[in-house]
């Protein structure tokens, strides 16, 4: 009897053994920074790469640095909220604030929200906010959560969410192509060339703010834009372009989580401001979505540049076709919406006070 138990046993192993060695190549290699998060190495820098799961990085970024960091003002957004600099954002802050990009790609109204309870579940007070709204986040209902790149983390949602998001990424690790995207930088060569961004330059980041940004692309925009602004990129950009958009996105759903938003950031007597950046390929802010985020947020809080005629018009805006505004521009935005006094009567029938 005993014998046939041990060579149960053994033949279990042995059946099971191909999953055992796959999941311990997967917890030993960790291309995605899930099993082992963010590190520092002997030189106090963070292990991350770019490119990976920008929520994730977001979160444990957080978790790694807030104990000597203390934040207090966050920028929230999609991947369009990650060129709206800390620097730019500081001089209207106290001088105390400390920052942190508390972005994700494709960003969701449901992300944003689970990212600022995570915040006061964590102990943090959102003093300050800036958060970012392009008009295609209102087109997202809900987080993507069958894509490595999208998935929220754990911490924001539940605790057995983790069984899940492990099981999404395993079933990622079969494909070695993600692997090899996730593992070596230069995977950026090819995305970059195929997004429009200059050829083999990744993008650089400040660990402990969480901020990504193109160095050497920002230096050849500045000193010589043609450089950059090739006819073939230029002709991407116009490739992508889409027309306006007529029909409002906000509906009695995205309505109740914007309020929740409010709720939040009153609870947390937060000093706020909402922008909506421009893109070229993707239709300015429905009028009726507008004003339904005004009389929600303030009519001084929301700052809608989507429609602007000049940024919308001028592919020299963007660093790709993806309609990424370039660093300098979305400090000439964040700029604008502190100087605008937005006193005027307000007469349209889609303007409702809550």
């Amino acid at each position: 009897m005993k014998d046939s138990i041990m060579k149960f046993i053994l033949r279990t192993v042995l059946a099971a053994s191909p999953i055992l060695l796959f999941i311990a190549l997967y917890a030993i290699a960790d291309p995605f920074h899930i099993v082992n998060p963010i590190t520092k190495d002997a030189n106090g820098r963070d292990s991350v790469i770019v490119g990976n799961n920008a929520g994730f990085t977001s979160i444990e970024t957080y978790l790694l640095y807030n104990d000597q960091c203390h934040y207090d003002s966050f920028i929230l957004g999609s991947s369009m909220s990650q060129n709206f600099k800390a620097s730019y954002w500081k001089p209207y802050l106290d001088s105390t604030a400390s920052i942190l990009h508390f972005d994700a790609s494709s960003e969701t109204l449901t992300g944003i929200i689970n990212k600022m309870r995570f915040l006061n579940n964590h102990g943090s007070k959102i003093k300050n906010a800036l958060i970012v709204i392009e008009a295609k986040m209102l087109e997202r209902k809900q987080p993507n959560e069958k894509d490595i790149l999208f998935v929220q983390h754990p911490a924001t949602t539940s605790a057995i969410d983790w069984f899940n998001v492990h099981s999404l990424f395993l079933n990622a690790f079969r494909d070695i192509d993600q692997v090899k995207y996730a593992l070596f930088p230069s995977r950026y060569k090819n995305e970059m060339q195929q997004e429009g961004i200059i050829s083999e330059i990744a993008p650089n980041r400040i660990g402990y703010l969480n901020e990504m940004y193109y160095g050497e692309i920002d230096s050849i925009i500045a000193t010589c834009p043609d450089k950059f602004f090739t006819p073939e990129r230029l002709a991407q950009h116009k490739r992508a372009k889409l027309p306006s958009a007529d029909e409002p996105d906000i509906d009695s759903a995205m309505e109740e989580q914007l309020k929740t938003i409010k709720k939040i950031l009153d609870e947390n007597h937060t000093n706020y401001i909402v922008i909506v950046p421009p893109r070229s390929t993707f239709p300015h802010l429905n009028n009726q979505d507008l004003w339904v985020m005004k009389s929600i947020f303030g009519e001084d809080k929301v700052h809608d540049f989507s429609s602007d005629p000049v940024l919308t018009g001028d592919e020299r805006s963007y660093y790709d076709y993806a309609a990424h505004l370039i660093s300098a521009k979305c400090k000439v935005l964040l700029d604008s919406a502190y100087r605008e006094q937005r006193n005027h009567s307000i007469n349209n029938p889609y303007y409702r006070l809550r």
